[in-house]
């Protein structure tokens, strides 16, 4: 069972500390602790280059800079560090700030180098495994021999009773069967036995009679949730983020995940891999994907003005914490800084490990009970039933659908994208971060009314409409396009201001006059979470909401669940075009006034990633083709799977007029698709992200690039095996 699995962890751990000899309780107790506290802070436990590491012995023993033998063992007047404790010049005695040492600790040092300087291999930062008391496989011991083997029931108790003779006690004598029951239950699930529970164990006086309760309080779900409470502390779980805002988050799903592995009996090693890796697993399930919750536990911060990448990399440092104590049995924090001055982890180790964990997003996805994924399936497959009758219904459908991908293949005018040309981008305390493709993520802080400005400049010198895309960003909420907890998002207001590029001073307001959008949803009120407290009529709704100079309404960009965390773009015209041969520079305001009264309660319906774009085409509209058909379109036919030829399929159906009854029916269907819950997941990334070492743990002072690799001290990987 994975409980004691890892209670085995724990103990070998702590119980190790028993096996040292009284030398190494020596060193331990007295004077390494005295050489961390008043040496280490300079002399940095090991030095280390990219071609050699000298452990902490070796530096001390030969010294450093000066070339004199730091310890001379027997010989304390020979030793450079005996000379520089007792030093009387102010600029040649060590430590160089602060009090020196006592004359007890000079003392003791003194004693330490005359005994022959004794500094045991497993305390030395020796890398050899085979050397360190917490890395040697444990073994069987031999049982001992007792007097009263009646009283000996299995091999603890043997120790146990071994222990009482030597010291002249007697066993505690056996527990009555109601004290047996209530004690049992109690530690399997957390609850006192009911009264017919009891009564029913009293009348069993068969031998089988505390195992049949075994077994049933082991099948019992509260099992789970008693020995799950142990795991979750160890993972950090919590539904807040922590730091001042300490906003509520919602991953129960992740605490059910792992009260359900201990429900099924979940294999430990496979308990481990889903949590660390699970994303990584050929085809993931759901509850792989939510497994790896346990590496998203940590604090996050979105407080105002933050630095999103700041707190990404204390976040994965509370992660490599984690994966530490919980799996290794190890206080890895050390080596975020320096080699570790007690266990054989080096810094290089640590970010070796590090790097394993930091090619990854860190956003959530939405996820669904069980129920849920059962309504999910009968609603997908009424839709297929009803897309393959019209199908069968319309023999020639293939030959019409491709009549239409001809018609809609090149009506679309080319568009140059603009990009904010700000080095830090951050607008109402909240962060933009570029992406490659000319794109933005809104990242830590999140305002709830704001208007956003973007200043950029374009060679077009005409120019006829403006596009706003929005993308899916696996850091985002639900995976975007918005902020909001469900991934959606609300424009309040579009507005341009334009001045040519070679005379700035002329600027102006541009009028808008029309705009267009995938998708228009009808006017709905906002949802209870994003009141403002204001007691007006707020709503959103189609894309002209966007240009009618009204607060009170917005361009809504959710379809409801299970189609609103999709890809959305609109197009603005202006009254009239935009002339300038030198070109344009614009400011873009996108105001974002419909999210709630407090931004600590997740209240913000801002948008997430998008990008703007101008045109000088002749009439432009937005795009009515959603992102992956027109993404199908732009391949060829015959390359096409039979999964995106209904892909394609399921969106020409919706402009068959004739088609209308049968859309309707799936649009109802449409409308019982579950609301289903985030949960945050760690998604690896397709563009490798680089890991350096850093100086005292500064993400702010790379040293070096390290590659993905595991620390010395555990087992090599596989000949060709590449550490993802």
């Amino acid at each position: 069972m994975i409980r004691i699995l890892l209670l085995m962890s724990y103990l070998v751990v702590s119980a190790s500390w028993l096996c040292a000899d009284e030398t190494t309780v020596d060193f331990a107790r007295e004077i390494r602790p005295l050489l961390a506290s008043r040496c280490f802070e300079c002399h940095d436990g090991r030095k280390q280059t990219a071609s050699y590491r000298l452990d902490v012995k070796d530096v001390a023993v030969r010294g450093g800079e000066s070339g004199a033998a730091g310890i001379v063992p027997g010989h304390p007047e020979q030793s450079e560090l005996w000379r520089r404790v007792t030093s009387q010049d102010e600029s040649d005695r060590m430590p160089p700030e602060g009090e020196p040492l006592t004359a007890a600790e000079v003392q003791r040092l003194r004693k330490w180098i005359t005994s022959g300087a004794t500094w045991p291999a497993e305390l030395a930062g020796n890398n050899d495994k085979s050397h360190h008391w917490a890395f040697q496989a444990p073994k069987k011991p031999k049982l001992p021999a007792v007097k009263n083997e009646t009283a000996v029931r299995n091999a603890v108790d043997r120790f146990v009773l071994a222990k009482l003779e030597r010291e002249g006690l007697p066993p505690s004598p056996s527990a009555d069967r109601v004290t047996l029951i209530r004690r049992l239950t109690l530690d399997l699930i957390g609850l006192p036995p009911t009264v017919e529970e009891v009564d029913a164990f009293l009348a069993d006086q068969s031998e089988q009679a505390y195992a049949r309760v075994v077994e049933r309080l082991l099948q019992s779900p509260h099992y789970g949730e008693k020995w799950g409470r142990f795991w979750l502390d160890a993972a950090r779980y919590a539904d807040s983020d922590g730091y001042e805002k300490d906003k509520p988050r919602d991953v129960w799903f992740y605490r059910n995940w792992v009260i359900n592995a201990l429900n099924r009996d979940m294999p430990y090693d496979q308990f481990v891999i889903e949590q660390i890796a699970g994303d990584l697993l050929p085809n993931p399930t759901q509850d792989q994907l939510v497994a790896t919750g346990f590496l998203r536990n940590s604090m996050l911060n979105e407080e105002g003005g933050i630095d999103p990448e700041q707190f990404r990399m204390e976040a994965m440092f509370d992660r490599m914490d984690a994966v530490g104590k919980a799996v290794l049995g190890l206080t890895i924090q050390c080596a975020q800084c320096h080699d570790h001055k007690y266990d054989p982890l080096t810094q290089e180790d640590y970010y070796r490990m590090f790097a394993c964990l930091n090619n990854a997003h860190e956003g959530s996805v939405t996820v669904y009970t069980p129920e849920e994924e059962m309504r999910r399936a009968q609603l997908f497959r009424r839709i297929a039933e009803i897309e393959s009758e019209l199908q069968h219904e319309t023999p020639d459908w293939r030959d019409r659908m491709a009549v239409w991908e001809s018609s809609v293949t090149a009506e679309q005018p080319k568009w140059t994208v603009v990009t904010p040309f700000e080095e830090d981008l951050t607008t109402g305390g909240q962060k933009y971060l570029p992406r490659e493709d000319g794109s933005v993520v809104a990242q830590g802080y999140a305002p709830t009314k704001h208007v956003a400005n973007f200043r950029v400049e374009t060679t077009t010198p005409t120019i006829t409409a403006f596009q706003l895309e929005l993308f899916n960003d696996p850091n985002l909420p639900c995976q975007g396009p918005g902020r909001s907890i469900w991934g959606t998002s609300a424009l309040t207001e579009f507005e341009v201001t334009a001045a040519p590029a070679d005379d700035p001073g002329k600027s102006q307001k541009v009028k808008m006059i029309a705009a267009t959008a995938d998708v228009n949803p009808a006017e709905n009120e906002l949802h209870a979470i994003f009141d403002d407290k204001s007691g007006k009529r707020r709503v959103t709704g189609p894309i002209h909401y966007a240009i009618d100079g009204d607060n009170l309404t917005a361009w809504g960009t959710d379809a409801g669940p299970g189609r609103r965390n999709a890809p959305r773009k609109a197009v603005f015209v202006p009254e009239k075009p935009l002339t300038s041969a030198a070109g344009w520079r614009l400011t873009f305001h996108l105001s974002q006034m419909h999210g709630g009264w407090n931004s600590d309660d997740n209240q913000n319906h801002n948008l997430g990633r998008f990008r703007l774009s101008v045109t000088d085409g002749v009439d432009p509209t937005a795009d009515q083709l959603p992102k992956r058909v027109r993404d199908i379109l732009a391949a060829a036919r015959e390359q096409r799977t039979a999964a995106q030829d209904q892909a394609v399929f399921g969106y020409w159906r919706t402009t068959v007029p004739e088609w209308k009854e049968a859309n309707d029916r799936i649009e109802e269907l449409w409308r019982t698709h579950p609301e289903g819950a985030s949960q945050l997941v760690l998604l690896e990334r397709e563009d490798p992200r680089s890991t350096s070492l850093l100086k005292r743990g500064d993400f702010l002072k790379p040293l070096r690039p390290v590659e993905p690799g595991v620390p010395e001290f555990l087992h090599a990987l596989p000949e060709g095996a590449k550490p993802d």
